[in-house]
């Protein structure tokens, strides 16, 4: 009787034993499918775009082309935006062409190793563009993966320009150069803050501000409702902007043809409403 009740109770544990690593199991299993179903969510932002930003209330049958520029019905300025790709420039045949304004990148942080460099055509954009009367702003093409980073970019393009006097806002451009990048994954990214640190450490420095962006950005990864107080630069390059929200300015194509520029340059249309 003795040794029947000792089986008996080796096989409640035996039991016990195999039911523990069920319910273990079926926890695992359980947590895989939900860490694999939060992957899927982070690689398929939502698409509905945010509703407390001010809306885009420009009206699609207000723009047109004249003089191979898109324009804006009422008050508006033309424009390009250059760096070093742009090679050597003739800024007097720019203005004859008709251009009001140039954005020159003054500098850039290396994706690779992070290293912070001037363009090596601002100065020389900087002076010719001036002289031929253009207005001048400029942008620093970012790879902060901080805001403390972006911070720093914002203090080095200060250091750059001296007390320059500039006509238009210094634009953070962020932008991904491939997945072999030290930014990495740009959901990794506090895109907002590092956007806000770039613009007030600018600011600081008696320049206004401004955040240039795409529409993908716009819609996943800037909380643009915290960038109001900043100029707006849109890219997209669709026959009439379709972007759901406020921008006040638009880079409109970067295959565009301006005489005193050998290869292609990007165009922008600065609108302001009549």
């Amino acid at each position: 009787m003795a040794k029947r009740k000792r089986r008996q109770k080796k096989d409640r544990q035996l039991l016990l034993a195999i039911l523990v690593a069920v319910l273990v199991l079926v926890l695992l299993i359980g947590g895989v499918v939900l860490a694999l179903s939060g992957q899927e969510d982070a690689e398929l932002p939502s698409t509905e775009p945010r509703a407390t930003a001010a809306p885009n209330n420009y009206h699609a049958d207000s723009f047109y082309r004249e003089d191979g520029f898109l324009r804006y019905e009422g008050e508006h300025l033309v424009g390009i935006d250059v760096s070093t790709h742009q090679e050597l420039i003739d800024w007097e045949q720019v203005a004859a062409a008709g251009v009001d304004f140039a954005i020159l990148r003054i500098g850039y942080r290396g994706s690779s190793r992070g290293d912070l460099y001037e363009d090596e055509t601002f100065r020389a954009n900087l002076k010719g563009a001036k002289e031929a009367g253009l207005l001048v702003g400029g942008y620093f093409f970012s790879q902060a993966i901080t805001a403390q980073e972006a911070w720093d970019e914002a203090v080095f393009v200060c250091k750059l320009l001296d007390d320059e006097e500039l006509d238009l806002p210094v634009f953070y451009d962020w932008e991904e150069t491939g997945t072999d990048s030290r930014t990495g994954n740009i959901r990794d990214i506090p895109m907002t803050e590092c956007a806000l640190a770039f613009c007030r450490r600018i600011e600081q420095g008696g320049y206004s501000a401004g955040v240039y962006f795409n529409q993908n950005y716009g819609y996943h990864y800037l909380e643009l409702e915290h960038l109001q107080n900043y100029t707006l630069w849109l890219a997209e390059y669709n026959e009439i902007p379709t972007f759901d929200y406020h921008f006040d300015l638009l880079q409109y194509s970067d295959s565009g043809s301006i005489p005193g520029i050998d290869p292609d340059v990007d165009l922008d249309l600065w609108i302001r409403e009549p």
